[in-house]
């Protein structure tokens, strides 16, 4: 007992001075500390004061022979110094830090399940390692930078009893806003389905909502991919499949109707407002969007289809699921073959192309955007349009399947796409009202030289001069018009309205020296004429009243 406290005074001095010489230490190294010293003083006494041998040491305290041996060769300084001194451990993912940095603060909330295949998919010499291990890598990363998973509320689902092979897949829908390349939204919708029993999944991609007949296209790629059909498919009540629950005689959509009828499906729907009854699919959904969407950036769809083949060979269905605890491809291997066998020859109906209206600006809008078709379009009657995407093109159609228009594809929003030959040709038309004016006044050099500085200088109001011009040479002459065309390039007034008013000050000197060159006129005397020389003539007189009342006028 004497001993015992001896030690615990001892242990108790040697932490203290740790504690004040070692201020780089954190509490834990503090807290895994104190054991090493007091195992240290420990197996001093045992050795020096109770003269027991290594081996009976060894057999007392658990330590290895060689970590005794060494413990007896330090002095109590050198043992401090051992102790004190911070060990840095080289880990098997620091070559991967600065990327996992990188995606954390892209989105501190990425699951380290995600980051593993991010890695895995960017680095194909990535080792093959325990997921544990990238949890705890990924870990580390986070508190040294930071980073930590902002809080969230967890949605709670309810555990379903396992189903036999081949009984039962889960189908649902997913929509999810990823940044483009120009770091502009871009929203993607998907399919997916999931088989109950082995959790073996799928999902596909897209850039519009879902219909009825895209949604047979992506049962029938499905089908392919899981290489069967189940005994039964559970939905939610989606619009794409369901008209009316109507107390429980579904009235199905037209295109699952039909697409039913001719697999000879077996489609049973959940009760509206509850996703436990489809909960494995609610799961792969979200695990859709976390773990493959989330900070991925996207090009095209096409691409994005292809890098979800990836994920789901490498990721989704080759990673031990965390339910069941077992590999899904593995499961699936066995459940394919409980699988009613799947035809690929099957009729799937064309995709109806959706029509457009043609605006009166000869455009029409399409995913945010207004792209052109050719000037006249609108006036010629046609007021529908068939656009379709194809390799990131937008194909414009009329209703003979006849291309109107190719435009690249816009993934921004608000923009006007248009090609410089769907602009109204105005050129034609300038030059044939031209051609009118000058006819109209022949032989005019003046005239060809006024208008060729108004189509040079002021080209935007050239028609709007050519009208007035056409008009003055109407209403005046020749003599008038010649003078006033000198005077306006003498004085390089290019503008109609002062060929006008120039014009308009010819004709009035004209004239007026018409007037001062003609006799005067004899006084006109008769019974109707007014003499103002005659007494009896009084001239007509106002009232000051009416005076006083226009100065006083505000």
């Amino acid at each position: 007992m004497a001993i015992l406290i001896v030690q615990q005074k001892d242990v108790k001095r040697v932490f203290i001075s740790l504690c004040f010489n070692q201020k780089t230490l954190d509490m834990k190294t503090l807290r895994d500390t104190y054991p090493r010293v007091s195992m240290w003083y420990k197996v001093k006494e045992l050795f020096e004061e109770e003269h027991y041998s290594v081996n009976k040491i060894n057999q007392l305290t658990g330590l290895h022979r060689s970590t005794i041996t060494r413990y007896l060769q330090m002095s109590e300084s050198e043992f401090m110094a051992f102790v004190g001194k911070e060990r840095i451990y080289s880990k098997l993912l620091d070559p991967y830090y600065d990327q996992v940095k990188l995606l954390l603060i892209k989105d501190q909330g990425l699951s380290a399940s995600a980051i593993e295949d991010r890695l895995k998919e960017k680095y194909p010499d990535f080792p093959a390692i325990c997921s544990k291990t990238v949890y705890n890598f990924v870990q580390s990363v986070r508190m040294k930078e930071k980073l930590l998973v902002p809080e969230k509320s967890c949605r709670d689902y309810e555990q379903l009893p396992a189903v036999a092979y081949g009984q039962e897949a889960q189908v649902d829908f997913g929509e999810y806003w990823m940044s483009n390349e120009q770091d502009k939204r871009q929203k993607v919708y998907f399919f997916a389905l999931v088989l109950s029993r082995s959790r073996y999944k799928y999902v596909c991609f897209q850039c519009t909502p879902f219909t009825g007949v895209t949604a047979v296209q992506a049962h029938e790629q499905a089908f392919k991919y899981i290489d069967g059909i189940p005994d039964k498919l559970i939905y939610d009540q989606d619009s794409v499949f369901l008209s009316d629950e109507n107390l429980g005689d579904y009235l199905l959509a037209h295109d699952f109707r039909s697409y039913r009828d001719e697999r000879h499906l077996r489609v049973v729907f959940c009760r509206k407002s509850d996703p436990e009854s489809k909960g494995k699919v609610e799961n792969v959904v979200k695990y859709v969007k976390k773990n493959f969407l989330r900070s991925r950036t996207f090009h095209s769809i096409d691409r994005l289809n292809e890098e979800a083949v990836g994920w789901l060979t490498r990721t989704a269905n080759g990673k031990v699921h965390a339910s069941t605890r077992l590999v899904p491809y593995q499961e699936w291997i066995i459940e394919k073959e409980h699988l009613h066998p799947f035809t690929p020859t099957q009729t799937v109906p064309e995709p109806t192309q959706r029509a457009y209206a043609v605006r009166k600006d000869n455009t029409i809008s399409y995913g945010g955007n207004f792209y052109a078709v050719p000037y006249g379009t609108f006036s010629s009657g046609v007021k529908k349009l068939y656009p379709v995407e194809e390799e990131g093109c937008l194909m414009i159609y009329d209703q003979n399947k006849k291309l109107i228009v190719q435009h690249e594809l816009c993934r921004e929003k608000g923009q006007l796409i248009r090609n410089t030959s769907h602009l109204r040709d105005r050129t034609s038309s300038l030059e044939v009202l031209k051609e009118e004016v000058l006819l109209l006044f022949p032989n005019s050099s003046e005239l060809n030289t006024f208008l060729d500085h108004i189509h040079r200088y002021k080209s935007r109001y050239f028609r709007d001069n050519l009208i007035v011009i056409r008009q003055l040479i109407k209403e005046y002459k020749a003599q008038f018009i010649t003078p006033a065309l000198d005077y306006c390039i003498r004085h390089r007034l290019y503008n109609a309205n002062s060929l006008k008013q120039a014009a308009e000050h010819q004709r009035q000197l004209v004239e007026m020296n018409q007037q001062q060159s003609a006799p005067p006129q004899p006084m006109k005397t008769g019974p109707n004429s007014t003499n103002i020389d005659d007494p009896q003539h009084t001239p007509a007189k106002s009232s000051l009243d009416t005076y006083e009342q226009i100065m006083w006028l505000p």
